[in-house]
């Protein structure tokens, strides 16, 4: 009668088991175990569910009570050893991976001694098991030399033995990836383009993103973190393709999903602070910088931003000081150089504005973007000549080049030239419909004119596509000013003060307040 119970309840234990009720599972095994309590498959059972339920110390009290009553239960001793590995201990893992492997020389007994060596960091010990592997074995083994930095080795094990297997060939790949010999890499990569793999879509992707093919590369990182919805990896060169492509919403939804996979990754956190900066969403960029400076205060890079975030609030001595404390801590790398020069220019300190520009240059010649920084420069200085060469330059390099437009509009607009002015604004935004900063001097033009009407429509569209940006609210409220509309004008400098509440805009605001109060 209590045999029949005791099935009657490991039955009913699987039958939940199947569905998932882990918990109610076990309580039909305890009621099993008061027959038949030294029974080792019962006792192994609840060590399984145990180990569904992630309970781990629990599960391994019943793999001990199993293997105290048979040292070599197989599946005890895989679950330890899986156990110990979650756990970290991997020397307790390898011991009873070798046990099982004794017992039971078979190929997926000894791919799984030679991972956790690998994990361990004993690969020489590994090649003491060479005439025992078969392929799978020896793909591991790569595997393990790869990770433990002998790449020579992996690549011998693999060209040797495994070229026609997938993994290995993904494994090939990747070595020469990261050896540089990327036209060997792309060669593997492309051969297995019509693969599924996710790590073979990842590096199609990267290798998109290095030919410009930025919608190439946003779905072969698509497909690979749908593939892999865990890798933030893949989340995190999606949201790089879609930053490149122009996607800013997209690019910051998979940046914060690489962040949710892997919090303590900095450069991810980085990367979407670079991006709310050039978003103009400052408050989040300052976010994530205060976030990852907590965590590590030198991080050179989000210092750039911190100081580039001061720079937009005019706290110019503030920004100065972080960079040169970067360059002081051997920092020199572009981006804080080139920073360092906008702030030198906001000073005013124009010789060393141009003079660490200029050493960008040198290293950089043909960055555009480095020749548009120095034109900046030159049109602080109101050296419109010299900056227009620079522009002149950039167009040259790059007809569609949007930014060169609008400097040169606003070169034009400033040595008083509409016409020409005009000109730059128009190619900028037959470039680009959206562009703003076109409809800017557009409108600047129209009210030199003194075509209110017009450069009010060109006003609004600037806003319309740069929403948060103070100076088109500002110039707007001059443009009604000029018109005699002050309750208008009113309007118009409150937002651009609420956006930017500068000394400037207080004093605009003030002084139509009392305008309007006046009328």
């Amino acid at each position: 009668m209590q045999d029949n119970e005791a099935i009657n309840y490991i039955k009913r234990a699987f039958e939940l088991k199947s569905q998932e009720c882990y918990k109610q599972a076990i309580e039909m095994l305890y009621k099993a175990l008061e027959t038949e309590s030294d029974n080792v498959e019962i006792l192994y059972q609840i060590g399984d569910l145990y180990f569904l339920l992630h309970n781990y110390d629990r599960a391994l009290q019943y793999i001990d009570k199993v293997l105290q009553v048979d040292e070599l239960h197989i599946p005890s001793l895989k679950m330890q050893s899986e156990i110990y590995q979650r756990q970290g201990l991997f020397i307790e893992a390898l011991n009873s991976a070798k046990l099982v492997y004794q017992k039971d020389e078979s190929s997926k007994n000894l791919k799984d001694v030679i991972k956790i060596l690998g994990k361990l960091n004993r690969v020489q010990e590994i090649e003491q098991y060479r005439d025992q592997m078969d392929k799978a074995c020896l793909y591991e083994y790569a595997l393990a030399c790869y990770k433990n930095g002998d790449s020579e080795l992996a690549k011998s094990l693999i060209s040797e033995n495994l070229e026609e297997n997938e993994d290995c060939k993904i494994l090939l790949g990747k070595i020469y990836f990261d050896s540089n010999d990327f036209d060997k890499a792309r060669e593997i990569f492309e051969s297995m383009k019509m693969s599924k793999n996710p790590e073979v879509l990842n590096y199609l992707g990267l290798f998109a993103l290095e030919d410009m093919k930025f919608i190439d590369a946003i779905k072969c990182f698509s497909q690979a973190s749908s593939i892999s919805k865990n890798n933030p990896v893949y989340w995190y060169n999606l949201a790089n393709a879609y930053f490149f492509n122009g996607w800013q919403d997209e690019a910051v939804n998979s940046y914060l999903k690489a962040i949710v996979l892997a919090p303590e990754n900095l450069d991810y956190r980085y990367s979407l602070a670079y991006l709310y900066y050039e978003m103009k969403k400052f408050d989040k960029a300052q976010k994530e910088i205060d976030i990852i400076l907590l965590k590590d205060e030198n991080h050179y890079q989000a210092r750039v931003i911190k100081a580039l975030l001061k720079l937009n609030n005019k706290d110019y001595l503030g920004a100065e000081r972080i960079l040169e404390e970067n360059l002081k801590a051997g920092c020199s790398d572009a981006f804080t150089l080139v920073s360092l020069g906008k702030v030198y220019n906001e000073l005013e300190n124009f010789d060393k504005a141009e003079q660490v520009i200029k050493s960008v240059i040198e290293q950089n010649p043909e960055n555009i973007n480095y020749i548009s920084d120095l034109a900046d420069v030159y049109i602080k200085e109101k050296k419109y000549d010299e900056a227009i060469e620079l522009v002149k330059k950039v167009i040259d390099e790059n007809e569609k080049y949007i930014y060169g437009y609008i400097l040169g509009a606003k070169i034009a607009y400033l040595k008083g030239d509409l016409d020409k002015a005009k000109e730059f604004a128009q190619d900028a935004i037959s470039l680009d419909i959206n562009c703003a900063d076109g409809y800017y001097y557009l409108a600047l033009v129209r009210k030199s004119e003194h075509d209110y009407e017009e450069a009010i429509e060109c006003m609004k569209r600037a806003i319309m596509y740069d929403l948060n940006n103070a100076k088109y609210y500002a110039e707007m409220s001059n443009i009604y000013k000029l018109k005699d509309d002050v309750k208008t004008a009113l309007e118009y400098i409150k937002e651009a003060e609420s956006i930017d509440g500068s000394v400037e805009y207080k004093i605009m605001y003030k002084e139509l307040a009392s305008l309007n109060r006046a009328k």
